[in-house]
């Protein structure tokens, strides 16, 4: 069986993934029930993709320790030269790269962000499930989760259910 593209991924009510200035303290001050199930999500990933901006949040929030060096992890971004632990940084088109990791990953793929990685995959209907956490948080500015010129895409709710103050909303395309 094909891995499945998923976009697991929180946004505050009003549909930010991250403040202007790309801090998620919002994020990290909302009471969840343990993990919210991140780990029996991390189980079913393969490889990881994300954009540089995430990237570079990802190793401060880390505070420099990459937290997924075991599996394919591609960053994508125009200097694909660059060069880091754990990771390959590429400037492949992500429906190229999507579809060659379909071929030699057996789990899933984990599309992390940022909003114009995000936007790309959805030009070319590459994301087959949303796995959404629903922070009870109105950020009023901030980084959009689906950015202005988004491809409007139809998904259908497959789950739903609460993490202590989240809303974790499952959808499929």
């Amino acid at each position: 069986m094909m891995p499945n593209v998923v976009l697991y991924i929180a946004m505050s009510l009003d549909g930010k993934i991250a403040r202007s200035n790309d801090q998620l303290d919002w994020l990290f001050a909302v009471e969840g029930d343990g993990d919210n199930g991140y780990a029996d999500f991390f189980k079913t990933v393969g490889a990881v993709i994300m954009g540089r901006k995430t990237y570079e949040e990802v190793l401060k929030l880390e505070q420099g320790e990459y937290p997924y060096p075991d599996i394919p992890n591609y960053i994508l971004t125009r200097q694909a030269d660059r060069e880091a632990e754990h990771v390959t940084f590429t400037d492949e088109p992500i429906e190229e790269l999507i579809n060659r990791l379909k071929q030699e990953v057996d789990q899933d793929i984990w599309l992390i962000g940022g909003g114009e990685v995000i936007k790309a995959a959805m030009e070319h209907d590459l994301i087959d499930r949303y796995e959404i956490a629903i922070a009870p948080v109105v950020l009023g500015e901030g980084i959009p989760l689906f950015p202005e010129g988004t491809k409007e895409t139809k998904l259908r709710l497959t789950g739903q259910r609460a993490s202590g103050q989240f809303i974790m909303a499952t959808y499929e395309s």
